[in-house]
């Protein structure tokens, strides 16, 4: 049923509890597709600079994970191999 006070006012629904965890879930979700579609609107604004950032991220971890790997020492054999 609806709040007297609500109705009042023309609003005719039941007010959301935004305590509960259901509601701080929607409000992240929220959050984060605005933050998306800003980052998108961005990136769509401004692809060289977009396609130079992916190129130094891909580079950077290409040779990180190069570093990583020739550093790493071969399976030692056994003895009598």
């Amino acid at each position: 049923m609806a709040n007297v006070k609500n109705l009042r006012t023309g609003f005719t629904g039941e007010l959301d509890d935004a305590s509960g965890l259901a509601s701080k879930a929607r409000q992240a979700a929220t959050y984060v597709k605005d933050e998306a579609s800003a980052v998108a609107r961005t990136a769509q604004d401004h692809p060289s600079a977009t396609s130079t950032a992916l190129l130094v991220f891909g580079i950077s971890a290409f040779v990180a994970g190069y570093l990583m790997g020739s550093t790493s020492n071969p399976p030692q054999r056994g003895r009598y191999w």
